[in-house]
């Protein structure tokens, strides 16, 4: 897979958070926001190295991305450090925020964005759009 292919999984984890958005499921919006951010930094590094670490951790790979001499500014580890929780918080009723509402889908999706439009920057490249 390469950066294009990681780009792709995070326009569609963008496309599904934005229908599941209209749709009033706010709690799988959050999970796409951060599958989207997931995938789009995972890229840069697979592009980079050519493998990714095995981690669902926004900060961790933040880190490995800045290791690797991208310019990471604070605001980017703090959106990444709200949206990190919620990799699990929206899947497990027990464990996460009930009930998830449309104010915390917006900033999920807000916060997967910022993330997105950084990886944007790094890489020369946008999301495809489709």
């Amino acid at each position: 897979m390469g950066l294009e292919d990681w780009l792709e999984r995070c326009a569609s984890f963008m496309r599904a958070a934005e229908e599941l958005r209209r749709a009033g499921i706010y709690n799988l919006v959050c999970f796409s926001a951060h599958q989207a951010a997931e995938m789009c930094l995972k890229g840069v590094i697979v592009w980079r190295l050519g493998s990714h670490p095995f981690t669902h951790s926004l900060s961790e790979l933040l880190g490995v991305l800045e290791k690797l001499g991208y310019e990471v500014p604070g605001e980017a580890y703090g959106e990444a450090e709200w949206l990190e929780p919620h990799y699990v918080l929206a899947r497990y009723p027990a464990r996460g925020v009930k009930p998830y509402s449309p104010a915390t889908a917006d900033r999920c999706v807000a916060a997967a964005q910022m993330l997105v439009s950084l990886v944007e920057k790094w890489c020369g490249k946008g999301l495809p759009r489709g």
